[in-house]
């Protein structure tokens, strides 16, 4: 009986090579969304968690964007007066209080995300220096301006700072990437912030405490307490909403290859009620015609799916990787999400047969080649 199938793909070449497009659109459609989101989601967790924080101070205004402006390097409009670093410290269980400062300044004539900082948040994030002698910058910088260590640097905004770049960072596929991390007091000089920050990291001495002192610190003036936790669930959920609408775009492109390929299938039954009718003749039985068309749509399917893959496969590498968070997402990929599309490509093959393989087994052969 195979011999239908090799001889309706030899007639119809275009029609199978469109349904076979339109399947492999939806399925493309598919393996990208979720290689972007696992991408997406790993950039957000990768950046929070390592501010090397258990409780992130921010001033009053939407946590969310606070943290968001934090990580992308821009300045906000509400800052932390610095006069309470001292009660911050001075907090129980509080064993480190990093404040750092952001904004975008001209580094040797760039727009750059310049961020300032004290030589605590070298020894929170395990940098192997001891103290700021200079600017430490990150390796995206070091590329786009040509820096090396031992380069001059000119930072300018409200102010103009000369310094010298003491290192550059190894890549890090994340934010630190974008920065140029330099003392606090030459930050706060540079973007006009004298006495302010833009947020505290805080480190506890005892982490089964951090709710404790995340409600006391939560309690000082103009202050908000944030577990980093909270904030990556928080950013998860929008990002959540862009994806629904996403799923729906890919919902209804996968609806379409079920359509493209039932109207194929619906075709080719009634272009071979001959071969069908022959088939019945020579004994084939209604649940033998329907296996036939079953299995065509489900190769049809299949090969659509694989070549959809393959499309999402490389569309990834072509497709912007901002995450609309202000972050760069490498996509991620992995064989469950190959069966996962599988799993649909079937499910369209499935579908979309079963209406015209239960026309072609109502086929009475008689009937049909009376009318030949």
């Amino acid at each position: 009986m195979n011999w239908v199938l090799y001889a309706n793909a030899k007639r119809r070449k275009a029609r199978l090579a469109m349904t076979i497009g339109g399947i492999a659109i939806g399925v493309a459609t598919l393996f990208a969304l979720l290689s972007l989101s696992a991408g997406i989601e790993r950039s957000l967790d990768r950046e929070i968690s390592g501010m090397g924080a258990h409780v992130l101070l921010l001033p009053e205004g939407c946590p969310y964007e606070l943290t968001l402006a934090l990580m992308q390097g821009t300045d906000a409009l509400e800052h932390i007066d610095e006069e309470t670093l001292p009660t911050i410290r001075g907090t129980e269980n509080v064993a480190t209080a990093v404040p750092a400062v952001v904004g975008k300044a001209r580094v040797n004539g760039q727009l750059t995300s310049i961020y300032g900082t004290t030589d605590e948040l070298l020894h929170v994030r395990r940098w192997p220096w001891e103290r700021f002698d200079g600017a430490i910058v990150g390796s995206d910088v070091a590329e786009k301006l040509n820096l090396k260590a031992g380069d001059a640097l000119t930072l300018t905004l409200y102010a103009e700072h000369e310094t010298t770049v003491t290192a550059v960072l190894e890549p890090t596929a994340g934010r630190d990437d974008t920065f140029v991390f330099v003392p606090l007091e030459t930050a706060q000089s540079v973007l006009g912030l004298a006495g302010k920050v833009s947020a505290v990291l805080v480190q506890t001495g005892d982490v089964s405490k951090a709710a404790r002192t995340q409600y006391a610190l939560g309690r000082m003036a103009d202050i908000q307490a944030v577990p980093p936790s909270d904030v990556f669930s928080r950013l998860m959920e929008l990002f959540g909403s862009i994806k629904q609408t996403l799923i729906l775009i890919t919902g209804i492109a996968i609806v379409v290859g079920v359509l493209t390929t039932m109207n194929t299938m619906s075709m080719a039954v009634h272009e071979r009620k001959r071969d069908i009718g022959v088939l019945r003749a020579l004994g084939s039985t209604r649940r033998d015609v329907m296996k036939l068309f079953v299995r065509e749509s489900l190769i049809l399917s299949l090969i659509g799916g694989a070549v959809g893959v393959l499309a999402g496969y490389v569309a990834t590498k072509f497709l912007p990787t901002n995450s609309g968070f202000g972050l760069e997402a490498t996509p991620q990929f992995s064989v469950a999400y190959v069966a996962i599309c599988g799993a649909v490509a079937v499910f369209v093959g499935v579908t979309s047969s079963l209406y015209p393989a239960l026309a072609a087994a109502r086929t009475q052969p008689i009937r049909t080649l009376r009318e030949l």
